[in-house]
């Protein structure tokens, strides 16, 4: 499903992201990138995304190579999967409900599908309260969920998820972290960046990076 062979991205001609990663996800696997800060696991995942464009190497999604598809095809491919950034990357004057309508509106949903798909994964985060408030006016762990919300409300057949829960309390943390586990059970391929360990990881396929490259691996 994800194939990356022999990827090395390089900023400014010296800097390298991620060097040398070959790497075959299959579909319906649960997939933790974990590392510390700096060793290239939210720039790996934003080559799978393709938000980034290798430097040598090749990254192919369903398939298809991503290097020189046209605009349109890279949105075709990402129909089919779900970011949570780190950064969130909310409309921050837009409500919760626009935020989290907007994919479903890119895709041509009906109205009454999308008020009732949002209202109820809203309510499955906690946020059904917020649901007219801007995303400018939450909290760190709401507009985190909000981002989960987002990246997952299409159905997505591959969640890309950078740091999810990094700024949920532990009982969310724990709560959002089960969802991804039954997600996966239905056949949804999801990988996680994280620089924490979790009890998820013991379902895992584990890949561990350092320095921009793959330090070990392990199930």
């Amino acid at each position: 499903m994800i194939i990356l062979d022999n990827v090395t991205k390089i900023y400014h001609d010296t800097v390298y992201a991620v060097r040398d990663i070959s790497l075959n996800i299959e579909k319906g696997d649960l997939c933790f990138i974990v590392g510390p800060s700096g060793a290239g696991k939210t720039t790996l995942l934003k080559l799978m995304f393709g938000m980034e464009t290798p430097s040598r190497g090749t990254v192919a999604i369903f398939g298809r190579n991503l290097a020189g598809l046209s605009a349109s095809s890279i949105q075709a491919i990402r129909r089919h999967t779900g970011f949570v950034f780190q950064d969130f990357r909310l409309i921050e004057d837009w409500t919760v409900f626009s935020n989290a309508a907007i994919i479903l509106e890119i895709l041509g949903k009906p109205a009454v599908y999308v008020r009732g798909r949002v209202w109820r994964m809203l309510k499955w985060v906690g946020l059904q309260h917020k649901v007219y408030e801007r995303a400018r006016d939450l909290s760190g762990g709401e507009r985190q969920r909000l981002a989960l919300v987002r990246a997952m409300i299409h159905d997505p057949d591959i969640i890309l998820a950078d740091e999810p829960v990094g700024n949920l309390d532990e009982s969310m943390a724990r709560y959002m972290m089960n969802v991804f586990l039954k997600l996966n059970k239905k056949g949804t391929t999801i990988i996680i960046a994280s620089h924490r360990s979790d009890p998820l990881m013991d379902y895992a396929k584990i890949i561990q990076m350092e320095r921009g490259g793959i330090a070990g691996e392990g199930a």
